[in-house]
């Protein structure tokens, strides 16, 4: 009989908890992982623009339809994303897409600034990789050329619009 009232009493004071605190005891939070992202009025890339939110920041996932959340920035703006422009891992550092390709492509165990010299045409280890399977200037200097041309995120944005991909698809 006392256990069936400390039962009860446990279940009493969980459900306030769970009162007081409301839905944000179960948010779910995802980070920003694109170096900028739009907040849609709804969830098409057609819907007005609410707010933009920037790397690494982070968001409350109100809701969820397909490839859309409905989230919340800490500054109370809500909105919806394009799920891919987030991810449920806070990104370290600043947004450098080729560094951590550099990384992943040597197991992790490159730094920031080596992995992100081959932007800026083949570091030391690449080199002298190069000559050993005897890859030819000619193909180098292709390589440097494709790491050193530069689009802006407009132009990105643009493209995909254009092409119906990502947050554009229809």
């Amino acid at each position: 009989m006392n256990r069936g009232r400390s039962l009860r009493w446990l279940g009493v004071v969980l459900g306030i908890g769970l009162f007081l605190w409301g839905p944000e005891a179960f948010a779910e939070t995802v980070y920003v992982q694109a170096k900028t992202a739009q907040l849609r009025a709804g969830k098409t890339s057609l819907d007005a623009v609410v707010g933009t939110v920037k790397f690494g920041e982070a968001l409350e996932v109100v809701g969820r339809d397909g490839t859309w959340l409905d989230v919340k920035t800490s500054s109370g703006t809500r909105g919806w994303i394009f799920a891919n422009k987030t991810g449920a891992v806070k990104p370290a550092g600043k947004s450098d897409t080729l560094a951590k390709l550099g990384q992943s492509m040597r197991g992790g165990e490159a730094s920031q600034t080596t992995a992100s010299a081959g932007v800026r045409g083949l570091d030391k280890a690449s080199e002298s990789y190069a000559d050993r399977a005897g890859i030819s200037a000619k193909d180098r200097e292709a390589v440097d050329r494709m790491t050193a041309y530069h689009l802006s995120d407009q132009e990105v944005e643009d493209f995909m619009r254009e092409g119906g991909l990502g947050e554009y698809a229809k």
